[in-house]
C-alpha cells in the first residue's frame, strides 16, 4: 500500500485546488450547488443554476466556467457532477445524520462528504471484483469500516486523453475493496491504470484534503 506522501499524482490539481482558483462569485455558485445537493438529497437543474448565477449578477458563461474549471457539469437539463456529489446512481451512497441521502462520484469522495459537511454519517459501497458490500460510518473522529480488512484503490485511467475531466478519468477507478487482495486482483484485471492501493487512514486524509474545507474556505 501506498502512504500519503505517494499521493501527488492524486491530489496535484484536486477539487480543493481548482475551486480555490475560481473568483470569488464562482467560487459562491459553486458553494450553492454543493448545498443544493446536501439539502435536496438531488441534482439541481440547469435552470435552478442559471438563475442563481444571474442572482448573484453572473451571466450564462458562470455555468460554463465551472465546467471549464472541472468543478461542475450539466447533462441533459441537470447537475450531473459537482464533487462530490453525483446527479445519477453510482456505487457509493452516502447517508449523512439529518439529510437525505446522496450519491458520491467515487470512494473519496465518500469519505470526503462527512468531513465537507461537518456530520456524522453512513457510507455504503461494494467491491467492484466480487460485490462484497463495504460500509464505512464516520461518528465524530471514529471512523469504522466494515470489513475490517476495507481498502480503497486511487486510481487513473492512462488512455483517457487531455480533455477528460476527473469524473471521466478518475472516477470510475476510485473505488473501495474488501481487502488489498481483492484490490490486486481487480488491478491486475484492469490494464492501463495509474493506480495505487490506499490504507483506510491515507484515503480518509485524501478525503479530507479535497474536501473539508470546499464550503468553508476563503470567499
Amino acid at each position: 500500500m501506498t502512504n500519503l506522501t505517494d499521493l501527488t499524482r492524486f491530489t496535484s490539481g484536486g477539487i480543493a485546488g481548482r475551486a480555490e482558483r475560481l473568483p470569488g462569485p464562482l467560487r459562491e455558485l459553486h458553494r450553492a450547488v454543493l448545498r443544493r445537493f446536501l439539502e435536496a438529497g438531488a441534482p439541481p437543474t440547469a435552470r435552478w443554476l442559471r438563475q442563481v448565477a444571474a442572482d448573484a449578477g453572473l451571466d450564462a458563461s458562470a455555468v460554463d466556467a465551472l465546467a471549464a474549471a472541472d468543478a461542475v457539469h450539466v447533462v441533459n437539463g441537470v447537475v450531473a457532477v459537482a464533487y462530490p456529489f453525483s446527479g445519477t446512481p453510482t456505487p457509493h451512497r452516502v447517508a449523512l445524520d439529518g439529510l437525505p441521502a446522496v450519491y458520491a462520484m467515487c470512494a473519496i469522495d465518500a469519505l470526503g462528504l462527512p468531513l465537507m459537511a461537518g456530520r456524522d454519517g453512513r457510507i455504503t459501497s461494494a467491491d467492484p471484483h466480487d460485490g462484497t458490500p463495504i460500509v464505512v460510518a464516520a461518528r465524530g473522529s471514529a471512523w469504522s469500516w466494515a470489513p475490517a480488512t476495507a481498502v480503497v484503490v486511487a486510481g487513473r485511467a492512462t488512455d483517457c486523453g487531455t480533455e477528460c475531466g476527473s469524473f471521466e478519468m478518475m472516477c470510475p477507478h476510485t473505488v473501495f475493496h474488501a481487502s488489498a487482495e481483492s484490490a490486486r486482483a481487480y488491478l491486475a484485471s484492469h490494464g492501463g491504470l495509474d493506480a495505487a492501493i490506499l490504507g483506510q487512514d491515507t484515503a480518509i486524509e485524501y478525503g479530507r484534503l479535497n474536501f473539508a474545507t470546499l464550503l468553508t474556505g476563503p470567499a
